[in-house]
């Protein structure tokens, strides 16, 4: 492992303030990539661990083949361009450390903040998470790949509800 070459992956839990996942604002959607972009930022940091396998078949076993392994492939492209952008600098739990599974690194925190913010179409405040997660640095491409993602994965526009309580469209028999 990269640890042991001095080389810092994973965030130690010890050294900063963790946050429980479930009070950083994220729906269940926002909350359940969480282990997903662990496992595929490992497989950046150290492509022969294998964590991609991981993070592709939780995907699909969740959302389904046809939902979940574009998003999974969505959030590697995602983990490898915040990667580039911030280096051994960003901080993310192992997917394998089971004790810290509920919570949240400062930098998981703040990418989980920007997709959930992009998923609604919030692009000025998802830019200041971005602004925040990388320290200043505008990445146009990890930006690009940001919205991209939320556009797929929208949280769409409220339905409308009819005067009966029904929503969606129906078919009118005249």
């Amino acid at each position: 492992m990269l640890r042991e070459k001095g080389i810092s992956c994973h965030h130690d839990p010890s050294d900063a303030e963790l946050l429980p996942l479930d009070v950083i604002g994220c729906d269940a959607f926002e909350q359940a990539l969480l282990p997903l972009l662990r496992g595929l930022v490992e497989t950046c940091r150290n492509p022969g661990r294998g964590s991609w396998n991981f993070a592709y078949r939780a995907a699909a076993a969740r959302w389904g083949v046809r939902t979940g392994l574009p998003l999974a492939y969505g959030l590697a492209h995602i983990s490898d361009a915040l990667l580039r952008v911030k280096g051994d600098r960003l901080q993310t739990l192992d997917m394998a450390d089971t004790a810290h599974a509920a919570e949240v690194t400062r930098d998981e925190r703040l990418l989980l903040l920007l997709l959930h913010q992009l998923r609604r179409n919030h692009v000025e405040a998802g830019n200041d998470f971005l602004l925040d997660l990388t320290e200043g640095e505008m990445d146009e491409e990890l930006m690009a790949l940001a919205l991209d993602f939320g556009r797929r994965h929208s949280c769409g526009a409220p339905r409308e509800v009819r005067h009966d309580g029904t929503t969606g469209p129906h078919l009118l028999v005249v």
